[in-house]
This record gives C-alpha cells, structure tokens and sequence, in this order.
C-alpha cells in the first residue's frame, strides 16, 4: 500500500481506501440525513406530496454519501471494480424497490382494498 493524498492506495488494484476523518464525515453526514428524514415524516412538516419526493431525494443522496465515503465510489480509485460495484449496487437497489412494490400492489389488489375502507 502506498499513501495518496492522504489516504491509502491499493497498488495492486488502485483501489482508494478511507481514513478516519472521511469515516466520520460519512458517518455524521448519514445519520443527518435519517434523523432530517425521519423529522420530516414524524412531524408532517411538509405537504404529503412535497413529503414524498423531500423523503426520496435525501435517500438518494444518504446513497451517494454511503457509496462515496464508505464503498469508496470515487474518481481517485482506478480499478475497474468501481464499475461492477456501482452497477451491481443499482441493479440490487431496483429488484428491491421493483420486488417490494409489486408484492404492495398484488397484496392491496388481493385483498380487496379501496380508498374507503381505509
């Protein structure tokens, strides 16, 4: 292993791993962004349709955070596993949202739901 700007580089793969102060930053940066999350849905404090895309969007971005400081997703790193980790990251993400929202449909269709019974 060799240092690189500060943070060590696999010299085999190129692969950038974090140090401690990026760990810490990644680390208060995501439980900013569940504690904003779960304040917002706790509290109502926005319309429910402003609620939902403010929710989707600081999940989208806890992702980027976790994948940049703690799977080390970065333009440092010069391995071609970057590629194949961030795909099959993306891949994983959609068959669990594609799979949970197909078993709440085929679950509120089989059970007979509608808007007035809730």
């Amino acid at each position: 292993m060799t240092k690189n700007n500060g943070s060590p580089v696999d010299s085999d793969t190129g692969a950038d791993y974090g140090t401690y102060k990026s760990y810490v930053i990644g680390f208060l940066l995501s439980i900013t962004f569940t504690l904003l999350s779960f304040y917002l849905v706790s509290n109502a404090a926005l319309p429910t349709q402003t609620l939902y895309v403010s929710v989707g969007l600081l999940a989208i971005t806890q992702f980027l955070v976790q994948m940049v400081f703690f799977l080390h997703l970065n333009p440092r790193s010069n391995s071609s596993w970057n590629l194949v980790s961030f795909v099959f990251t993306v891949v994983m993400v959609i068959v669990l949202i594609t799979g949970t929202m197909w078993i709440m449909f085929n679950l509120y269709e089989k059970m007979g739901m509608n808007a007035m019974a809730m």
